[in-house]
């Protein structure tokens, strides 16, 4: 079932209504607004989420969270590993 919708007036400056007309054919103005409208929130939660967490990987505790290429090192080694149990995998295994 589609979630229930609301009218919301919107201002938009004239040259950005202009582009939306230009660039975005008009039945699809509203759902293009919205996609754009969820991407740019989910921004904003991302970044309020990680100031949140903001020293909660203390050095001491996560060595691997230490600086940038302790970071990347971790990360590379998770990716090999992952690599490692999918290339025995297969899709008609079950």
């Amino acid at each position: 079932m589609a979630e229930k919708t609301r009218l919301k007036a919107i201002r938009f400056p004239e040259s950005l209504a202009r582009d939306l007309s230009k660039y975005v054919r008009r039945g699809r103005q509203s759902d293009f607004i919205i996609r754009a409208t969820e991407e740019a929130l989910l921004r904003l939660k991302q970044t309020e989420a990680i100031k949140e967490c903001q020293g909660v990987f203390n050095p001491e505790k996560y060595p691997e969270f230490r600086d940038r290429e302790s970071i990347e090192a971790w990360v590379r080694n998770l990716r090999r590993e992952a690599e490692k149990r999918l290339a025995g995998w297969s899709p008609d295994e079950k």
